[in-house]
């Protein structure tokens, strides 16, 4: 009789155990999954970015944030999908950045929350900061509450290098500083740092621009300056209403 009560009971435990198994089976959830290279795979919580370096004619990128799953794989694409957390926040919906639907492939357990940032004229001169969790769609619940939080910060600013003026500065090259002129010029070369070679009697130092490799910048962006004005109209103003020009 013993026995017949111990199988029963064993019974009745694996078939609570396989019912608990399948419903997690059947509740696919998603999480956050940034982590850093380093051996522990840090959570990483905050990325920032900046339009910068990307051509003036770039108004929005992509930002596109890992995510990973809880349960088992399907074979077919999954939706994820981002909301804002008011709290912290500064970015605006619609205006400096919207939600769309990313993807989790067909028998994949990663996959990427995409968030589209959008360069307004605001960020030239501040960052805006959105702090975003996981929405619930048809296809996933909310996973790990620990890495259900992120923050995206982003700008378009310029600061005026220190080494723009002075005896061997890049005023001789890109002549009178504006914002504006600061910001093409980096579009154009992709740099937002040029360290000059200090003298011509002494090898340029790792990292160093020198006289000849500065004229070739120069030749590039004053190119680069024709077209633009060929293609717009008016020509390329900067923040003081001046033709933006080069020596």
């Amino acid at each position: 009789m013993k026995h017949i009560i111990i199988f029963a009971l064993l019974g009745l435990l694996f078939t609570s155990c396989e019912k608990d198994i399948s419903e997690y089976k059947n509740d696919p959830r998603v999480y956050f999954f940034e982590r850093a290279t380093d051996l522990t795979q840090s959570r990483i919580t905050f990325r920032s970015f900046s339009f910068l370096l990307l051509p003036l004619e770039v108004t929005k990128d992509t930002f596109l944030i890992k995510v990973k799953i809880m349960g088992e794989t399907a074979p077919y694409d999954r939706i994820v999908r981002g909301q804002r957390i008011d709290s912290g926040s500064t970015a605006k919906a619609g205006q400096h950045y919207e939600f769309i639907d990313g993807i989790i492939p067909a028998d994949s357990i990663t996959g990427y929350l995409p968030v589209v940032l959008y360069r307004t004229e605001d960020i030239k001169d501040s960052s805006v900061t959105l702090n975003l969790s996981i929405a619930e769609t048809k296809d996933f619940k909310v996973g790990v509450t620990t890495d259900n939080f992120f923050t995206l910060s982003w700008s378009d600013n310029v600061v005026k290098p220190g080494n723009w003026d002075g005896f061997i500065s890049l005023s001789a090259y890109f002549g009178t500083y504006s914002t504006v002129k600061w910001r093409f010029i980096i579009s154009v070369t992709g740099v937002d740092n040029f360290p000059l070679q200090q003298s011509g009697r002494v090898p340029p130092k790792d990292g160093e621009y020198t006289f000849a490799a500065m004229n070739d910048i120069k030749a590039m962006v004053k190119d680069a300056l024709a077209t633009y004005n060929s293609t717009h109209d008016p020509d390329l103003t900067d923040e003081f209403g001046q033709l933006v020009t080069f020596p």
